[in-house]
């Protein structure tokens, strides 16, 4: 395989980086981006990912796999400044890290040092003009409505947590409550309540990762309620009793929002590169 990063033009695209070795390649294969929260199946994510690799890469043998998010603002500049005295931010790359990662540094070095910067007005996190991103602020927004109300009138999907199977989670609506409630490998039980706590939508399973993802916003959260990716700050609130029978049931399978996530993969392929 060259030693190049590929890309194509689809949406969303799938991107391919190669680290050649003696005797084989090793390549890093990813895409397949989409909102936090709102995926129903995550891991059909993966499947796609490995198809299209194997029609590239037949060869391929994958060894890893991975998602992580990548957070968007409206206007597609990323976050880079001051937000209070003796607190600097940076944030809202989108996935370009390498470069934005770089600038931020060189910014916080002149903020630190009390010197201009020629970008500070541009990546400004209290800049007042949205560069192109209005219609895309007002769309993104809509999500928060909807996925408030879409989840809670969704219509039942089991009658009791003997449903949920092992490494799988469901929202049930128990005495009222909506409960999120998920199943570990060896068989153990663990509910929490269903409602983010950063803005009151709720939760759903995402089967990949094995986490509570809120599609309204992008929270994440471990099965057991803790929070693994803001804005939420706080965990899902604990269910006192441990509940069993529900009167009805909501939707739970994962979904994902603003933040994005990339699915990768890594994979050896055998290599015409001489030892």
């Amino acid at each position: 395989v060259p030693d190049a990063l590929f890309w194509d033009t689809d949406s969303p695209y799938k991107y391919m980086r190669v680290d050649p070795h003696p005797s084989y390649d090793y390549v890093i294969f990813g895409g397949e981006d989409h909102k936090t929260g709102q995926v129903t199946e995550t891991q059909q994510c993966f499947d796609r990912l490995e198809r299209a690799l194997h029609s590239v890469l037949p060869r391929a043998q994958v060894d890893r796999r991975w998602s992580g998010q990548v957070i968007e603002t409206n206007d597609g500049l990323p976050l880079i400044g001051d937000i209070a005295e003796r607190q600097f931010i940076a944030t809202g790359f989108a996935g370009n890290g390498m470069t934005f990662g770089t600038l931020a540094g060189l910014m916080a070095r002149d903020a630190v040092l009390k010197r201009d910067n020629p970008w500070q007005e541009l990546f400004s996190p209290d800049r007042k003009k949205i560069r192109g991103g209005t219609w895309r602020y007002l769309k993104e927004n809509v999500d928060f409505p909807f996925y408030f109300l879409c989840d809670r009138l969704a219509p039942a999907e089991a009658e009791s947590t003997r449903a949920v199977g092992r490494g799988e989670g469901m929202v049930l609506k128990i005495d009222g409550e909506h409960v999120a409630c998920s199943r570990d490998k060896d068989g153990k039980l663990t509910q929490v309540s269903a409602v983010c706590t950063h803005m009151g939508c709720l939760v759903r399973w995402n089967g990949a990762e094995e986490s509570w993802d809120c599609p309204c916003h992008g929270s994440r959260f471990k099965p057991d309620g803790k929070v693994i990716a803001g804005p939420a700050e706080t965990p899902l609130e604990p269910i006192g009793k441990m509940k069993a029978t529900p009167k009805k049931a909501v939707s739970a399978p994962a979904r994902r929002n603003r933040s994005r996530t990339r699915a990768s993969g890594a994979a050896r392929r055998g290599s015409s590169h001489p030892k």
